[in-house]
């Protein structure tokens, strides 16, 4: 049938209202003689034509909808080179929450605010935030969980619908998503709840037209069906809309810019969802400027989409790289490893990423590029991309009013402009960690930059001031913290600008010399953590002979940084990651990896764990890096062999090229550490899940120390839960391994994982009460309190274990678990009453730590606290001086309290915690800093005396009396302990006071005691290395301390602060053969072999070692660090000599030389076999055959390890 026009309904001129909406008016006169004679006769479509219909529809939403348009997206180099995308392919549904308040943040704040609940630090918020807010937005997302949008959309009692997000967060997709899956044969959960209905998207851009502003949404769509087959005939929509079987979609309210207009709009939709009551209706929108009470009133319930989490940007990566590399599956994996983990690891990256159009330029650009090391081409694509044409390209947008500025500049001169922004927020108060700036000061660098433009004054501000809503409103740049204080929505931006503008005024402008750009730029703002991504993308953009300085300056940073601390180390490994051509750095990358190879030999340090940090950035050096064999070889022969290994080993597998190594490593490696750690890298990175799950079973089974048995039992629960072996397994270890822990580790498991498997309940309540030791009998019982509360035996098991297992440690977890799980249980006050006075004090002070945390307002509670600061053994005491201080500090009594015991208690640990509860808890009250001043003299033992001159540092170092109690206690207090602790605050606290270095160099070699003498020459060594007297002491105390300690740290600190002395290595050497005592002979062992591996000097005094070293364990690291030193053309000799060497632990070494070092050498295996077979020491048979199997592997993959040098 022929499709024919409805007339239009009129109305008289009396009244000013329209006809709009499809609706009559409600003023004028109405002619009801015209609506009877203009009322049409159409007949109904049939059932066939309305088919028909709705299948044309749908075949034009998959021609128009289907294919993501990536033009606007694709950096011009890229242009035609990306395969076509089809949107179901790689379409994530977002989430999304209820009723959210309308608050804006940066992203950074606003991810905190999620994960954390809480904005804590000081300088997070500038002056002018919206605290209020703040708090609304956290209690509304504590209330609110978040629901995945499709199950929203498809929610039978959810009929009208407001989807609020930012830009880029997939409003529009998500509605031609809609369209394509509710046209598609297919129907997918939960969609399939609106199977049979018709969507049909409304693009209000294009309504806001003037010609429709008196027509219907009716007749836009009958428009849209003539035009371009977007909607389905007139009727045929009548008839639908009045059978409740479409879904009608008004896409971008927001994109109305005028604001009367959009109220209007908002109104229009609100009528038409009167009209046709039961019709999904959904509404999509940017937040601000989003008025939402018209749509409240029609009864539209509002949803915020959500960024992309970690696991949905992970399946977005996975399906994005499937459709575009269809015949490349494992390059596909690699790129979807690469953006993955860049999202893991780099900040900046992980917060852009959330922002589904943002990860869509991720995946489009780290396709060709290395992320996140050429992270710097997104941030300005992005930016590019936001600022340029994202609403002019892609939606085909005009703004309104005064940006017609921001149409004068270019692409270049917007980022020109941003980068002077970002240059006055880096200057400006709070810095580049504060990111933010006053209203006021941001139209100003707008203006000053249009009045360039000879732009008049009055129409640069004008114009400043509509660029600002611009950035904010439009192109989600710009965001308001409240009041009049802006800041950059993501702090990627901020960073990735200033560090332009850096680049920009070193290399174009001439603003500073290759040395002033190091010393002013890099090291000055080295210190500061906020700076650190900035300072990576100014190295990233510089010539490499800049770079390269800028390195050496990072490195000497670190080589002088005090308490061992890696930061500087992980920063200047980031830094050198930033580098394209990095073969031009060939020395940096060599110092680097020798620092690297330093840092994880001390694993005792405190700064081992930072390490961790770099090695996202190790990862991403080429193939080809000189760093990578450098140090594998030296790992592989030498630092797998130390005594703590973890961190080398974890290092060591962010440099694998393959999986070869890490393989015969979880196996074979001879230490625990390492096995376990390249076990962890090898299932985290084999693409095979039968291999993986069979070599899990193994070493969960096989492997002889606990420590990987237990990692590769949680790795089974947490990849292969569902296979059958997995739960049989744990229920297996749970009662046979021989070691607790595996033991615990299984317990644990099957409480959370199969927690519905009926053997487990019997297997947590036979444990909790036969397993042989304590720790798995309290695995079991906390894991029954956690799991199987509502289990009737589990509280009655608790109940009895409190008081009738043998150790006190079940005991202590079964009163926790009553008090943290149980609390309203009659039994459990009393109980814990009860056991405040066991006779084992753990059971005690653990009986008052309860009561304090979950019954402190029960009457008997304070009293019995008070009562047992007089407890007979001082752990309770101290800790009811906690418990008080924590929950009752403004009793009266508790001060008066704390005061007395800091003097008379009788033991000096509860006096030490009473002072420094004093100093956290009531540092204002007038007695403290007096009796502080008493204690750190008075006080009999030295303990108290040494936290009295902690705290007077640390709470009281402006008060003159400070300074002098600290000169004075550091040569006359009698015990060493206060005289090195007064020593240590001087220089961290005092270190400009002219007595201190003085004082430093008088102790070094006075003070009759070795500790204050090591702890002041470590003082000089990382406060005062520039002083001329610093060196010459240290190579006066290596050799000259009566104690060996003293002559340890000497050679330590001259490794650590002047390598490159002439001295240094000379010292070494001497003292490595020639010192009296074995320690300062290892100690300089050790460091040669970290520190000055690869010199012709430590190789020949490793070879002298190696025949005339008495100590076995120094002989056997002779042999190993040689291999190390060598090529590997070298090592089959060096691997052989040792295993002919008199001892078996040098021979059980050399098999492991020639294991890793030439596994390919068919001499080496003979060699490895007859010791297997008859060597005399049963440990070399072991090792040997070890070694041998590791090397038959290595050698049918044909691997080598290639040269150190």
């Amino acid at each position: 049938m022929v499709w024919d026009k409805k007339p239009g309904v009129a109305a008289s001129a009396t009244g000013a209202a329209r006809a709009d909406s499809g609706g009559l008016a409600n003023s004028g006169v109405l002619h009801v003689e015209k609506l009877y004679q203009y009322a049409p006769t159409v007949e109904a479509p049939s059932t066939e034509e309305v088919t028909a219909a709705v299948e044309a529809y749908a075949q034009r939403v998959r021609e128009v909808f289907g294919r993501l348009d990536l033009e606007v997206l694709t950096p011009l180099s890229e242009q035609g080179e990306h395969p076509v995308v089809e949107l179901r392919e790689v379409f994530v549904p977002p989430l999304v929450r209820a009723d959210p308040p309308a608050v804006e943040l940066p992203r950074e704040l606003m991810r905190r605010l999620m994960e954390h609940g809480e904005i804590t630090e000081l300088g997070d918020l500038p002056p002018g935030a919206d605290k209020g807010a703040l708090a609304r937005i956290r209690e509304a997302y504590r209330q609110r969980p978040p629901k995945q949008v499709l199950h929203v959309l498809a929610d039978g009692d959810v009929e009208r619908t407001a989807l609020l997000g930012d830009p880029g967060a997939g409003k529009s997709t998500l509605a031609r998503y809609l369209a394509l899956t509710l046209t598609s044969p297919v129907m997918p959960e939960p969609l399939s709840a609106l199977a049979g209905k018709l969507p049909i998207v409304v693009e209000l851009r294009r309504y806001a037209d003037e010609r429709w502003r008196d027509r219907t949404f009716e007749d836009f769509l009958e428009h849209l069906h003539s035009l371009e087959g977007m909607s389905v005939p007139r009727p045929v929509l009548d008839v639908l809309l009045q059978q409740q079987r479409v879904v009608m979609v008004f896409d971008g309210l927001d994109e109305l810019f005028d604001p009367a207009v959009r109220n209007e709009t908002s109104r229009r939709i609100g009528a038409f969802a009167a009209r046709h009551p039961g019709v999904r209706i959904v509404v999509t929108s940017r937040v601000i400027g989003y008025q939402r009470a018209i749509l409240d009133g029609a009864g539209f319930k509002h949803y915020m989409l959500q960024d992309l989490d970690e696991d949905q940007i992970g399946e977005f990566a996975r399906l994005w790289y499937t459709n575009a590399c269809p015949h490349d599956a494992s390059l596909a994996q690699n790129l979807v490893e690469r953006v993955t983990s860049a999202v893991a690891h780099s900040r900046p990256v992980r917060e852009l990423a959330g922002n589904p159009l943002l990860l869509t330029i991720l995946a489009i650009i780290g396709r060709r590029q290395t992320l996140p090391r050429d992270r710097q081409g997104v941030y300005k694509h992005a930016v590019t991309v936001l600022v340029a044409h994202w609403d002019r390209d892609a939606k085909q947008l005009t703004t309104t009013g005064a940006p017609e500025a921001l149409e004068v500049l270019g692409a270049d001169e917007r980022l020109e402009l941003l980068r002077l922004l970002a240059r006055r927020m880096q200057d400006g108060q709070g810095g580049i960690a504060g990111n933010h700036i006053h209203a006021r000061d941001l139209e100003a660098v707008f203006g000053e930059y249009l009045s360039e433009y000879e732009l008049p004054p009055v129409q640069a501000k004008a114009a400043a001031r509509g660029m600002v809503a611009q950035l904010r409103e439009r192109n989600f740049i710009l965001s308001r913290y409240g009041g009049e204080v802006y800041g950059f929505v993501h702090r990627a931006f901020l960073e990735y600008l200033a560090a332009a503008d850096i680049a920009h005024r070193y290399k174009e402008d001439r603003e500073w010399t290759p040395e002033e750009l190091i010393t002013s730029v890099v090291e000055q703002r080295a210190d500061d953590p906020a700076w650190h991504e900035v300072i990576l993308l100014v190295i990233g953009q510089i010539p490499e002979r800049d770079a390269a300085r800028a390195i050496d300056r990072l490195l000497y940073m670190h080589q002088q940084c005090a308490n061992r601390n890696n930061r500087m180390l992980v920063l200047t490994i980031r830094a050198l990651a930033e580098v394209r051509k990095i073969g031009a750095l060939a020395p940096q990358s060599r110092a680097v990896v020798d620092s690297l190879r330093s840092a994880v030999s001390h694993s005792h340090y405190p700064g081992a764990a930072e390490l961790q940090a770099s090695l996202p950035a190790l990862g991403t050096f080429n193939e080809y890096w000189t760093g990578r064999q450098r140090y594998l070889h030296w790992f592989l022969l030498l630092g797998q062999h130390q005594v703590k290994t973890y961190d080398s080993a974890t290092v060591a597998s962010a440099l694998y090229l393959s999986l070869s190594e890490p393989s015969v490593l979880a196996h074979f490696s001879p230490s625990a550490d390492v096995r376990r750690s390249s076990l962890q890298h090898v299932v985290d990175h084999l693409d095979d899940p039968t291999a993986t799950l069979a070599l899990l079973l193994d070493r969960a089974t096989t492997d002889p120390h606990e420590g990987p048995r237990f990692i590769a039992l949680q790795l089974l629960a947490e990849r292969f839960a569902k296979e059958p072996g997995t739960l049989a397994l744990l229920l297996d270890r749970a009662t046979t391994d021989p070691h607790e822990n595996p033991r615990c580790t299984a317990l644990q498991l099957l409480a959370e994982r199969f927690a519905n498997e009926p053997r487990t309940l019997a297997l947590l309540l036979d444990r909790a009460t036969t397993d042989p030791h304590e720790n798995p009998r309290c695995t079991a019982l906390q894991s029954l309190a956690e799991r199987f509360a509502n289990e009737p035996r589990t509280l009655a098991l608790l109940l009895d274990r409190a008081t009738t297992d043998p150790h006190e440690n079940p005991r202590c977890t079964a009163l926790q678990s009553l008090a943290e799980h149980f609390a309203n249980e009659p039994g459990t006050l009393p109980l814990l009453t009860d056991h405040a006075t066991d006779p084992h004090e753990k059971l005690r002070y653990t009986a008052l730590q309860l009561l304090a945390e979950h019954f402190a307002n029960e009457p008997g509670t304070l009293p019995l606290l008070t009562d047992h600061a007089t407890d007979p053994h001082p752990t309770p005491r101290y800790i009811v001086f906690q418990l008080l201080a924590q929950h009752f500090a403004n009793e009266p009594g508790t001060l008066p309290l704390l005061t007395d015991h800091a003097t008379t208690d009788p033991h000096p640990t509860p006096r030490f915690l009473a002072l420094h509860l004093l100093a956290q808890s009531f540092a204002k009250e007038p007695g403290t800093l007096a009796l502080l001043l008493d204690r750190a003299t008075t006080d009999p033992h030295e303990d108290p005396r040494d936290i009295a001159l902690n705290l007077l540092a640390q709470s009281f170092a402006n008060e003159p009396c400070t300074l002098a109690l600290l000169l004075d206690r550091a040569t006359t207090d009698p015990h060493e302990n206060p005289r090195y602790t007064a020593l240590q605050l001087l220089a961290e606290h005092f270190t400009k006071e002219p007595g201190t270095l003085a004082l430093l160099l008088d102790r070094a070699t006075t003070d009759p005691h070795e500790e204050p003498r090591y702890t002041a020459l470590q003082l000089l060594a990382d406060h005062f290395a520039n002083e001329p007297g610093t060196l010459a002491l240290l190579l006066d105390r290596a050799t000259t301390d009566p104690h060996e300690e003293p002559r340890c740290t000497a050679l330590q600190l001259l490794a650590d602060h002047f390598a490159n002395e002439p001295g240094t290595l000379a010292l070494l050497l001497d003292r490595a053969t020639t010192d009296p005592h074995e320690e300062p002979r290892y100690t300089a062992f050790e460091l040669l072999t970290q520190r000055f591996l690869e010199q012709p000097e430590t190789l020949v005094f490793l070879q002298g070692r190696t025949r005339t070293e008495r100590e076995p364990v120094l002989r056997a690291r002779a042999f190993r660090a040689l291999a190390a030193a060598l090529p590997s053309g070298d090592v089959y000799e060096v691997g052989t000599s040792a295993l002919e060497d008199d001892h078996s632990d040098v021979r059980a070494g050399g098999a492991w030389i020639l294991a890793f070092g030439c596994p390919n050498d068919p001499r080496g295996r003979a060699v490895l076999r007859d010791h297997a077979q008859s060597d005399p020491h049963a440990d070399v048979r072991t090792a040997a055959s070890d070694a041998l199997r590791a090397a038959e592997v290595l050698s049918a993959q044909e691997w080598k390890l290639g040269s150190a040098i």
